[in-house]
């Protein structure tokens, strides 16, 4: 069941810091390979579908809408799901530097990944992308057994000196006996001088049987936390991890989710926004279904070129994490 937002936005937001990692683009794309993973983290819902299976007619139909409008910077933000594990990911890197090359579109490559396959796959990954995302899921790794997997490829990363763009890491409910392995593990990877960004969630899980766990992964953030993305909300600073605890409801105001954003799964269906696409996925008993389908539509020209034209309102009361989206107030 989708969290109830507590928090509403009614006038203003600002992003506050979007951080030194933060490239300006034309367009933003998210873009969802599938809805399977290795993992089964408690928060997510992303990791008992498929694997999408059009993620190369996606990207070449997507650049006759980027040509269209003339765009010079594109951002693919790959997700999923765990994007690493698709067994189309590199060749989906590839044909995008070959449309990058054809049309001379600067296309920029961000990869978010668990870290928790082969090298050889990250060096073949990293030959490609501009950016990697790092998430630690300390339990769900070590129940998967594939922790030795994410040491051994975040050892190579940083004995190469190759830079990540962020490194987040899952504060969840780690078994009391290991915190403090745990905790050290973390801070010795921080200091690791290629982090551009990291941020560590702790308002994403649940502690009800382990409150003491909870209070020592907050005394830790407090003191370790290396960078915060901050927003303010009708004048009111909060964090991501604030954000994520409190829910934020920005129904009915304008944002930028489409004008500049999409979310596209590689079958296809484009959604507005990340929570429009949970919606969609979970059949959370809200109409919803995507604004378009660049595989199947014939006309997805045309209704993603009214999209792009004007800001939407949003229709939904809880935002879903896309809070780097920016949005306004009824002024604007």
């Amino acid at each position: 069941m989708m969290q109830i937002a507590k928090l509403k936005m009614n006038h203003t937001y600002e992003i506050i810091d979007t951080g030194d990692s933060n490239v300006p683009t034309d367009y933003h794309v998210t873009f969802r390979l599938g809805d399977k993973c290795n993992l089964e983290c408690e928060y997510c819902r992303w990791y008992d579908g498929d694997n999408y299976r059009f993620p190369l007619e996606c990207i070449e139909n997507i650049f006759e809408f980027f040509k269209e409008k003339n765009f010079k910077t594109v951002l693919f933000y790959f997700h999923g799901g765990e994007a690493g594990i698709h067994p189309l990911l590199i060749k989906s890197l590839e044909k995008l530097r070959e449309k990058e090359k054809e049309t001379g579109i600067r296309t920029i490559i961000e990869l978010q990944t668990n870290l928790s396959y082969t090298l050889r796959r990250l060096e073949n990954v990293y030959k490609l992308i501009d950016n990697i995302s790092i998430s630690y899921h300390y339990i769900e790794l070590t129940k998967k057994t594939l922790h030795t997997a994410f040491v051994n490829n975040l050892n190579w990363i940083m004995d190469n000196n190759k830079p990540i763009n962020r490194f987040d890491v899952m504060l969840d409910d780690v078994p009391f006996d290991e915190l403090d392995a745990f905790y050290a593990r973390v801070k010795g990877w921080l200091e690791y001088l290629g982090i551009v960004d990291s941020e560590m969630i702790h308002s994403f899980c649940h502690y009800e049987k382990n409150p003491v766990t909870k209070r020592k992964h907050i005394e830790f953030y407090n003191a370790y936390n290396k960078t915060e993305q901050l927003y303010k909300v009708d004048g009111k600073q909060y964090s991501t991890n604030d954000l994520f605890a409190e829910g934020l409801n920005c129904k009915g105001q304008l944002c930028d989710a489409g004008s500049k954003f999409m979310v596209l799964n590689a079958d296809g269906n484009v959604f507005t926004c990340g929570i429009e696409m949970t919606f969609y996925r979970m059949e959370c008993g809200q109409p919803v279904k995507p604004i378009t389908n660049v595989v199947t539509d014939h006309n997805y020209m045309k209704i993603l070129n009214i999209r792009y034209k004007t800001k939407i309102r949003c229709k939904y009361d809880y935002c879903g994490g896309d809070f780097y989206i920016p949005k306004y107030g009824d002024e604007q």
